[in-house]
């Protein structure tokens, strides 16, 4: 299903109820919509409660009650008419939007609330600028919320959880033990974990005019002032990271008793030390960005559903997501992964440490990590791929790659009807996987250096190459050169205790990738 940019008014469940002559009233919308279990849902509701809860059901299902009041019929006209609930998307991203004027009359006032049931296995972001209650309960993926006031509550949330709030309470309840590393912010507010008595995870604190507080007793960590690095019970398992500048964190067994929290200061198993406090980080999760997007940052992470442009962001540390991206994209991150969807523009990504995953590179270009995997499903255009210590993938490509690892494996597949392409692969500890279609022309060079020379070789589907072998400083060169199919672009292979493998694939009809076309 192609992406719907132009947004769309939610269709009416029940028509326009209890609506009063002079204080206004209630308009409630429902819709259901088909979602993928691996998809997304974006949640934008400037004023309003909103409550997401997770099923077993394949659709997601959104019921928005309008409220609006105003001092006459006029005023109450005009508030229905300016506060819209607006729906995006396809299978992949859903997004529910609240829309209000920018400036808004002093006549009339407006607010939504979403209830919202998604399958338990989609993403869910959620940003909110003034709520008395954000809920979401029983997901087991990623989920973002982003907000300004009001209580944030997340209950048997299993995934990763990001919570970033100015002025609202936290609380993350878990009826197990915590399985996705969980990070709570807010400014002015409190933090509640409450977990089993058994639960284990490392735990990090900041705050400066708060204090951390807990009933269980198996805590050990350092402090330095009013900033803590530990963990509970052993330690295991992930890491919960709460940060309240000015409030209290508290973490509390299941069932226990709360006035029995006590200062982890002092537990005789924490000690102080003089380590820097890490700074906050900060955290853009958006679900559609017209235009160009530029961003940057000494830490955070970047969470982006669509840009209708290009994408330049860097950020000191931290991990940045897109999905669709329309232009050029530039990423840099000193530390921590990159995931892209689909890129009609020009690559040139890095990071120093972390994976980089790229659905579909149309325009190639650059992609680097110091230290992951590198992972390309579709390329459209020449790639440079680079890896400090891990594995460079391209699941298809119509088009030249350059890659280099010095320890890992390279494995590109060329799309069968392509004629010749060049390609330049080298790994100092790895194997090289190269799948060709029958037809393919090039001219081949090919190196294994190995100190096993029975255990490492060049392995060839395609007729024309010879093979010379060499004793180099005690170890073996083996050397295949030669024209396939009559010669073409040149293809320089170079491995190091490891084989080169040269395969034949079937043609096929069509090698486009299988994500949504917009």
């Amino acid at each position: 299903m192609k992406t719907t940019r132009n947004l769309i008014i939610l269709s009416l469940f029940c028509a326009a109820s209890a609506w009063a002559a002079t204080f206004g009233g209630t308009e409630t919308t429902k819709v259901d919509l088909p979602i993928e279990p691996d998809g997304s849902v974006w949640i934008e509701n400037p004023i309003g409660n909103i409550d997401v809860v997770g099923t077993d059901d394949n659709f997601v299902t959104c019921v928005a009650q309008k409220i609006v009041r105003g001092v006459d019929d006029a005023a109450v006209a005009e508030a229905r008419e300016q506060t819209q609930v607006l729906t995006s998307g396809d299978t992949r991203i859903r997004a529910f939007k609240t829309q209000l004027p920018p400036l808004r009359s002093a006549r009339w006032s407006s607010s939504v609330n979403f209830i919202i049931r998604v399958p338990k296995s989609v993403l869910v972001k959620i940003g909110s600028q003034s709520a008395e209650r954000i809920h979401v309960a029983n997901l087991t993926r990623s989920v973002t919320v982003k907000s300004t006031n009001g209580a944030v509550i997340l209950e048997s949330v299993t995934g990763s959880a990001m919570v970033d709030s100015v002025n609202g309470d936290i609380v993350f309840s878990s009826n197990g033990s915590p399985r996705g590393n969980t990070q709570l912010t807010t400014v002015n507010g409190r933090i509640d974990v409450i977990v089993p008595a058994d639960a284990s995870f490392r735990w990090i604190g900041q705050t400066i005019a708060g204090d951390f507080r807990t009933n269980f007793a198996a805590v050990t960590g350092r402090m330095n002032g009013t900033n803590f690095r530990g963990g509970v019970n052993g330690a295991h398992g992930p890491t919960i990271t709460t940060q309240s500048l000015m409030g209290t964190v508290a973490l509390l067994r299941k069932g226990g008793n709360p006035n029995d929290a006590k200062p982890v200061r002092t537990f005789n198993t924490v000690v102080a030390t003089n380590t820097a406090p890490p700074p906050l980080s900060r955290v853009i999760q958006l679900p559609f960005v017209q235009g160009d997007y530029t961003f940057s940052t000494s830490l955070g992470s970047v969470d982006i559903g669509q840009v209708f442009g290009s994408a330049k962001i860097d950020t000191g540390a931290g991990e940045i997501h897109l999905g669709l991206v329309k232009g050029d994209v530039t990423l840099v991150s000193l530390g921590g992964p990159l995931s892209l969807g689909d890129v009609f523009g020009t690559l040139n990504v890095r990071t120093k440490a972390g994976d980089v995953l790229v659905n579909a590179a149309r325009g190639g270009g650059f992609a680097s990590t110091g230290g992951g995997l590198v992972r390309i499903l579709f390329a459209g255009a020449p790639l440079t791929l680079h890896s400090d210590g891990g594995d460079i993938i391209v699941r298809s490509t119509s088009a030249g790659v350059t890659a280099d690892t010095p320890s890992g494996d390279i494995s590109i597949t060329i799309d069968p009807s392509v004629r010749s392409v060049p390609l330049e692969l080298k790994t100092s500890d790895g194997n090289i996987i190269i799948k060709l279609g029958p037809r393919f022309a090039a001219d081949i060079d090919a190196v294994v250096v190995t100190s096993d020379a029975d255990a490492n070789v060049i392995h060839s589907d395609f007729a024309g190459l010879s093979l010379r072998r060499d004793q180099i400083g005690g170890r073996t060169r083996i050397h295949a050169t030669g024209k396939v199919n009559g010669g073409g672009e040149r293809v320089n292979l170079y491995a190091e205790e490891g084989d080169i493998r040269m395969s034949a694939q079937a043609p096929r009809p069509d090698v486009s990738p299988s994500i949504p076309q917009r």
